[in-house]
């Protein structure tokens, strides 16, 4: 046995164990470090206060901080695993975060005024009032048998212009309205009905005018034109306009700067 110990063989592995023991022991030392601040902390607070509309518990916020401390462990432990690769909900979440963060970074200055005003007067007709009308309308059905309706609409302007009360088609749509712009007939109508409302006289019936739902006759009551807003009215959607569309710009630019600073190889399409 004495023989066996002073050989140089067994003194080699006896070192290595303990080398390698030591090299356990000091990994076993050096644990990754979860750290929560008292900023963090103080916000865990105020959300929860937000939330309840009341400070939390000394109990209940030593249980949020435990839920912070959990989470933050399962995120580390899946990232160590490799479970945010490849996930589409991962990766998109980071893209918002940097998006935001980017936006936050690239701070844009107000315009002065004589900006803003140039801005405006470029799209004008963006604040513009919408024209309005007052009109009724005679509604005769498409699918009406007999008579088409274009005839019937026909027929029904001779009524009117001669002083009669012609009968027209049930309706699911009102038949007269008090105000109502350009763009709501153009949604409920279509955009020649809206169209020929526009072209029509005011205080004369005027037809046929074909829309999706079959032909009517319209009569405009009154007409009230498009109005430009005072300055001091629209100088804030204005604002908020002109900003808007500085930060998209700096959104492309930002894009674009990342596109410079990688390599981006598409495989293919799919067959």
């Amino acid at each position: 046995m004495r023989d066996l110990l002073r050989e140089p063989f067994v003194h080699f592995l006896v070192l290595g164990a303990l080398l390698f023991g030591a090299i356990a022991f000091a990994g076993g030392l050096q644990r990754p470090v979860v750290r929560i601040e008292a900023a963090e902390i103080e916000q865990i607070a105020a959300y929860w206060e937000l939330q309840s509309q009341r400070p939390p518990t000394r109990d209940e916020l030593a249980a949020l901080i435990q839920e912070r401390v959990d989470e933050e462990l399962l995120s580390r432990e899946a990232i160590r695993l490799g479970l945010d690769q490849n996930d589409m909900i991962v990766r998109r979440r980071l893209a918002q975060k940097m998006a935001f963060a980017s936006e936050d970074v690239a701070e844009i200055p107000e315009p002065d005024d004589t900006t803003l005003q140039a801005y405006h007067d470029r799209h004008k007709a963006r604040y513009a009032t919408p024209g309005r009308v007052a009109m009724r309308h005679l509604f005769f059905n498409q699918d009406r048998t007999g008579e088409t309706p274009d005839a019937a609409a026909r027929e029904a302007l001779s009524q009117l212009s001669a002083g009669g009360s012609p009968m027209s088609d049930p309706s699911l749509l009102p038949l007269t309205y008090a105000d109502i712009t350009d763009a709501d007939l153009a949604r409920d109508y279509g955009p020649e009905f809206a169209a020929a409302v526009r072209k029509a006289p005011v205080g004369a019936w005027t037809g046929p005018v074909v829309s999706a739902f079959g032909v009517h006759l319209v009569r405009v009551e009154a007409r009230r034109p498009q109005e430009q807003p005072p300055w001091s009215e629209v100088r804030d959607v204005v604002l908020g306009a002109w900003m808007a569309e500085r930060r998209q710009e700096a959104n492309r630019a930002f894009r674009a700067s990342l596109r410079k600073r990688y390599k981006v190889e598409i495989a293919g399409l799919p067959q």
